[in-house]
């Protein structure tokens, strides 16, 4: 038999299998997932600005030949190939600037903070392309939102306000506990039991799930317990050189091991104190760190516990080395910025840092800012929206980034080849098809006893202003309460039983006899008529009175 060549019961076999079904049930059509990626391709605007100077031998003496080879290993690996910004989806619920951003530690649930007092919560996986929040809520009441930060369990997120309160909901938004308030008139902050000022920031401790870290316009950083509510665990106040010795904490962060609490400060400085320790002196203090008077928007720790990443109001980066940090390690200039809470972030492999520039409304192109780490040369930029890009955020789990700008829009970019799940799972996911008896009308509906024609004058009060008004004592006349204590107000203190007896008072008006009461007024009334006589008197005959009647009564029976 030549090779290649099937026998006769082969090709028995094969007809079999063409008359077998394969599997049963209704078939799903086959889709191209290709063609729905496609629809989401950015265009060809992304500036990519490489570096073309490369490290030499002679620029590093204390670098040895195998330093060199994998700094050439990582150079060749960061390309706009393997970064996924080839794809771009937009989330458009927001009406203002979008402050905050937070994934879950499996990267399925997006939060999204803004100034519009919303926190919208998007699940990639439940999502469809309309690409529509599933829930709302407004967490802090007419307070705009600065951070949102998912705890490391997932089951929580902590919400920082622009009040004095930190607040922890679980997964589906319930609130779960809102922190303490200090009191304003006392002075020195670490009496207080809360901050007196509005928060600016927020961090989850490392590896302590039950602890998290705030900072405030007060000057205070304070660590607090999740199960106590009414007190920080710990206060950190910093003596600034400034006029009151007071400088607004604008940012805080840990480093990863715990052992470090990093505090950027308004008058231009960055304090570092040891974790656990008495917390009156820092152990690392930095100076001019930043301009003064501006917000250093953000401070991040390398994974290496000493290399620190700041985002200054002064429209810089600066790298830090904490074992030295007298001067700047490298500084990135013309990053600008606007928003106090825009950020700076490590790329899942600390190769590069990420922050968003700012751009006038409408003019211009904001941007994502793609850092070397080592030398903080621009890698490449991403053309985002015409308005200031605020957060940025790279999960590592899913490989996609996501940015917060000013106009509302929260972006997702992300790669069809090397990005897992997240926005992918909802732009190949087809709107929900409506049924058949399932329409609007887009025009309005009016009952007949709508129109006005048919309305009553008076509005119908509600059982919430009827209570209202209840409550009212001058709207509901309800009488003066007996005064307890000191009395007030003219009235004289009367305890409860003064009052019962009191009521107990006779009324003699029932015993007076009507008759003397009315001829008391008489000669009153004959001495200067008011009312009837004095208006007839003129034309009012004399009265005349019969005084025989009572002598008439009596002769009448003798007549008899």
């Amino acid at each position: 038999m030549l090779p290649g060549k099937k026998t006769s019961k082969e090709t028995d076999w094969d007809a079999l299998r063409a008359f077998m079904p394969m599997s049963f049930g209704k078939q799903e059509a086959k889709r191209d997932l290709s063609l729905e990626f496609d629809k989401t391709k950015r265009e060809s605007s992304t500036e990519q600005n490489k570096t073309e100077q490369k490290k030499k031998k002679a620029d590093n003496d204390d670098s040895d030949d195998q330093d060199d080879d994998d700094e050439e290993e990582e150079e060749s690996e960061i390309n706009s190939d393997v970064l996924p910004i080839s794809h771009e989806v937009k989330l458009n619920d927001h009406s203002r600037t979008v402050s905050a951003l937070t994934l879950d530690p499996s990267g399925t649930r997006l939060i999204s903070g803004s100034y519009d007092y919303d926190v919208k919560f998007w699940d990639f996986a439940g999502m469809d392309k309309s690409f529509k929040p599933f829930r709302t809520i407004q967490p802090c009441g007419e307070h705009q939102i600065h951070e949102v930060l998912y705890s490391l369990s997932g089951d929580s997120f902590l919400t920082i306000a622009g009040n004095a309160r930190a607040k922890i909901f679980d997964r589906d938004g319930l609130e779960k506990c809102e922190y303490a308030k200090g009191d304003p008139y006392i002075r020195d902050l670490r009496n207080t039991s809360g901050h007196v000022g509005a928060l600016t920031g927020g961090t989850w401790h490392p590896s302590n799930r039950e602890s998290f870290a705030t900072s405030s316009q007060d000057g205070s950083i304070r660590e607090w317990d999740v199960e106590r509510a009414q007190k920080q665990k710990t206060t950190i106040v910093y003596k600034s050189r400034e006029r009151g010795g007071r400088s607004p904490a604008t940012a805080v962060a840990y480093s990863p091991d715990g052992k470090l609490i990093a505090g950027a400060y308004q008058d231009g400085t960055l304090q570092f104190w040891n974790a656990g320790g008495n917390y009156i002196r820092p152990s690392v203090s930095v100076s001019d760190a930043h301009q003064k008077g501006t917000e250093t928007s953000s401070i991040l720790f390398s994974r290496d516990n000493y290399t620190v990443v700041t985002r200054g109001g002064d429209d810089s980066v600066k790298l830090w080395d904490v074992r030295n940090a007298k001067k700047p390690v490298k500084t990135a200039w013309d990053l600008d910025i606007v928003n106090p809470e825009a950020n700076v972030i490590f790329s899942p492999d600390e190769r590069l840092i990420l922050t968003g520039t700012a751009c006038p409304k409408g003019k211009g192109m904001g941007k994502v800012v793609m850092l070397d780490r080592h030398t903080l040369e621009v890698h490449q930029t991403v053309d985002v929206t015409q308005s200031s890009v605020v957060k940025v955020l790279w999960h590592p789990r899913i490989n996609q980034i996501i940015t917060g700008s000013a106009d509302g829009i929260v972006s997702v970019f992300y790669s069809p080849t090397h990005s897992v799940r997240g926005a992918k799972l909802a732009v190949v996911k087809a709107p929900k098809q409506r049924a058949a008896d399932d329409y609007e009308i887009n025009r309005p509906i009016i009952t007949p006893h709508a129109l006005p024609m048919f309305k009553d004058e008076e509005q119908r009060s509600s059982k919430r202003k009827r209570d209202r008004l209840r409550k009212d004592p001058v709207a509901s006349h309800r009488p003066d309460l007996p005064v307890n204590g000191p009395g007030k107000g003219g009235r004289v203190n009367m305890n409860q039983q003064q009052a019962v007896i009191k009521s107990f008072g006779k009324d003699t008006t029932r015993d007076e006899d009507p008759r003397e009461a009315l001829l008391k007024y008489a000669e009153l009334a004959e001495s200067d008529p008011l009312w009837v006589s004095n208006v007839y008197k003129k034309t009012q005959p004399n009265p005349v009175f019969n005084e025989n009647d009572d002598e008439e009564e009596e002769e009448r029976p003798k007549k008899k």
